[in-house]
């Protein structure tokens, strides 16, 4: 498991509860580098990889490269954005499909679903997605926020409490034929939403960024009316950054952006959370 940096995070509490009986565990940080995380797996051999996106992308790099010798039967990820296009790298370097999990510290979790939407345990809290003003958001559309009230937590009881994340709740029953809440789409934070000349771009626009072949990591800053594009590159991938310029800005026009102003910066990394997360998107900084 590749999960947060700080042993109180509550990915690493969650490996100190499960790493008894017949499980073998090998709880492993986001920070430490690349080719320890790979040495490290190389000698555990593990059946089940968990890792943040962005971690599990380096990995199928590794593996790909003949670096990384892993024989998985299962992989999961968490915390950060899986975009479709990550989604068939990791299958192709794995040889099996990620599932994605979704989770919050105030309780609330979740598990996508073949079908292709998500499943949030409502019967651990209750969900309520709604707009900018508190009030209910119907069900196909996107809300601004949900509230989420915790109903197995006796020592700190949560009632409604805030999570900025954004989802568009389906109305149909799910084929798989679970009954808990389906969710359509998660489209990040509220707080990852970038404004362009009047227009909302959701973090998810940028999967087009995470499908280029020669890109690593990125992350996008607005500063101001500039979109700055800030990429760790492979090897050899002089022209990505007019590539990728042109597909950024191309993308924006077609959300209705009006002459958009995108500059790529090359970077060797990208920082990390204290947490280890990836920020993928930053706003703006003016």
């Amino acid at each position: 498991m590749v999960w947060g940096a700080s042993p109180t995070h509550m990915s690493r509490r969650g490996v100190a509860s499960l790493d008894i009986g017949v499980h073998r565990l090998c709880p492993l940080s986001v920070t430490q580098p690349l080719p320890e995380l790979v040495d490290r797996l190389n000698r555990f051999r593990p059946q089940h990889l968990s890792a943040y996106p962005s971690v599990a992308a380096q990995l199928a790099d590794e593996q790909l490269g003949g670096r990384l010798h892993l024989e998985l039967d299962g992989l999961t990820t968490n915390s950060e954005p899986l975009t479709p296009a990550l989604r068939d790298r990791l299958e192709h370097a794995f040889g099996v499909r990620p599932h994605n999990f979704y989770a919050t510290t105030e309780g609330l979790y979740g598990h996508d679903c073949p079908d292709g939407s998500m499943h949030l345990f409502d019967d651990m809290c209750i969900v309520e997605n709604v707009d900018a003003d508190g009030d209910p958001v119907p069900a196909g559309e996107v809300g601004a926020r949900i509230l989420v009230t915790n109903l197995f937590n006796r020592t700190q009881p949560l009632i409604r409490f805030e999570v900025s994340d954004l989802i568009t709740v389906d109305p149909e029953p799910c084929p798989c034929g679970r009954s808990l809440m389906r969710v359509r789409s998660l489209e990040g934070r509220a707080e990852d939403v970038i404004r362009l000349g009047g227009v909302s771009v959701h973090p998810l626009q940028f999967a087009l960024v995470t499908a280029d072949p020669d890109v690593r990591e990125f992350q996008v800053v607005q500063e101001g009316a500039v979109l700055r594009l800030r990429v760790a590159l492979r090897d050899g991938a002089d022209e990505a950054p007019a590539r990728l310029r042109a597909r950024v800005g191309a993308r924006l026009e077609e959300l209705g952006v009006e002459r958009p102003v995108v500059e790529v910066e090359t970077v060797e990394a990208l920082e990390r959370s204290p947490g280890g997360k990836l920020q993928m998107v930053v706003a703006s900084r003016t």
